[in-house]
């Protein structure tokens, strides 16, 4: 008898405890949301199309529709605008596919049709299957004219913690572009003077050497290169400082220099293509290249393996519309930052410099901020005025300034062995963008969900001009 009770006992406490595991579990599983990436859009007059995206607050096992319900306002499908998916029924579906935290859709304008800026369609989430529920941002209204964005509050879409991609982020449209940051090598300045900027998220390097024909170099040219050419995190050297393109943009201190006029004078260099995505990151590989000046007013890049007795041409044109043409490698001329005017800041992986036993020496960041040219940052501290107080009047007096690394990585701690870095809350900015439209801007989150690459901001438009 007392056996049985004991074996009742027993029975009931291992139901009890399998009961409690699976609530625990229950509970550490957070819900999966679905969100639009903004709560306002819009295309501007020079654009016929734009693609809006839905994310996830993390991935979905399964393929997940998610049924949106469209309002015209002074529209009408097939008449002023088509989607893709196909608009059915006043509907939009969009399969979230298994493995993803994002999808997309696209509204496009109809050719020859006239819009006057008052045409808008409201957008709502109306519905997504299991596991996925709605999220907070389920409206979203996207005009058909150029918007100017009030109130701007994101996620930047990095990736996660091996920090994959580099986010433009426009605030006045209320945009972000992420870019996966393996994609490119080089780029070309279209501006005034002929100047090549190395790609800073990828940890890449260049030497100059004294030649001056590709087809001449060897393996031989490069002895000692692999630990010379590179980033040392354990014991960063200031020996490998003139490789890196300085971090403030001064296109006068990039490691390759200014292409000249005259053939002869412009030399070979060793190419340090970095590191990939990953943890760890594998080796992107290294190259030899030349550059010069073009019959066209552009650039020609010459690039080989090091080992190789040939190479390959490429000619490289000034496109005004922006600050740079990108090369890869491997597929050639891409496109890879937005318009010049369309992108305020980026966040990045970045090749940035520190001070290391009292002299500059080049080192890895995480979470970097950079600015857009013909963009400027002034930092305000809280206890001089609180970012909900800062008003348009208190922008009178501020100091500004045009270096790309003007917030750099100033808005998160430093972190170390022992501890986390975190957004700093005694800070933040005052951004001016090329239309001359002033925002006050505070980051808010350094993860989601406990994984970096996913820091969060708020903006708030102050006046224009």
């Amino acid at each position: 008898m007392k056996k049985m009770k004991v074996a009742c006992i027993l029975t009931l406490l291992s139901s009890i405890l399998f009961i409690a595991c699976r609530k625990q579990d229950h509970l550490a599983a957070p819900d999966v949301l679905v969100n639009f990436e903004a709560n306002t859009l819009g295309i501007p007059a020079a654009e016929d199309s734009i693609l809006i995206k839905l994310k996830l607050t993390s991935s979905t096992p399964v393929d997940v529709p998610v049924i949106i319900n469209v309002n015209e306002d002074h529209l009408q499908y097939d008449q002023s605008y088509t989607s893709v998916p196909a608009l059915a029924a006043g509907k939009i579906t969009v399969i979230v596919p298994a493995g993803n935290n994002e999808a997309q859709f696209i509204i496009k304008k109809k050719p020859g049709v006239f819009y006057t800026g008052d045409e808008k369609l409201n957008l709502e989430i109306y519905s997504s299957a299991q596991p996925v529920i709605i999220g907070a941002v389920k409206k979203l209204e996207l005009s058909f004219g150029e918007i100017i964005a009030t109130n701007v509050s994101a996620v930047i879409n990095g990736g996660g913690g091996d920090f994959p991609n580099k986010v433009f982020i426009d605030l006045s449209a209320n945009r972000q572009n992420p870019v996966l940051r393996t994609n490119w090598d080089l780029g070309f300045y279209t501006g005034p003077g002929f100047n090549v900027i190395l790609n800073s998220s990828t940890a890449m390097m260049a030497k100059q050497i004294n030649k001056n024909d590709l087809s001449l170099v060897t393996a031989n040219d490069t002895l000692g290169f692999a630990s010379e050419v590179s980033f040392s995190l354990t014991n960063p050297s200031p020996t490998a400082l003139p490789y890196i393109d300085y971090p403030d943009g001064d296109l006068g201190r990039t490691a390759i220099s200014p292409v000249f006029a005259t053939p002869s004078e412009n030399k070979v260099y060793i190419i340090n293509r970095g590191t990939g995505v990953g943890n760890p990151a594998p080796g992107r590989g290294w190259k030899k290249i030349r550059i010069l000046r073009n019959a066209s007013g552009g650039y020609s890049l010459q690039y080989a393996d090091i080992g190789s007795p040939t190479y390959a041409t490429l000619e490289i044109p000034k496109q005004d519309a922006w600050y740079f043409n990108y090369v890869s490698f491997d597929n050639g001329l891409l496109n890879v930052e937005p318009e010049k005017d369309k992108w305020d800041f980026a966040w990045t992986y970045f090749s940035n410099v520190l001070s290391y036993m009292g002299t500059d020496v080049p080192y890895l960041y995480q979470d970097f901020i950079l600015i857009n040219k013909d963009v400027s940052v002034s930092k305000v501290m809280v206890t001089a005025k609180g970012f909900d107080d800062f008003g348009a009047d208190d922008i009178n007096g501020l100091s500004f300034s045009t270096a790309q690394n003007a917030i750099g990585a100033d808005w998160r701690s430093g972190g170390g062995p022992t501890t986390l870095p975190y957004v700093r809350t005694d800070r933040y900015y005052i951004i001016k963008d090329a239309d001359a439209n002033y925002y006050k801007l505070k980051f808010t989150a350094l993860t989601q969900n406990n994984e970096r690459g996913y820091p969060a901001f708020v903006a708030v438009w102050l006046k224009k001009g």
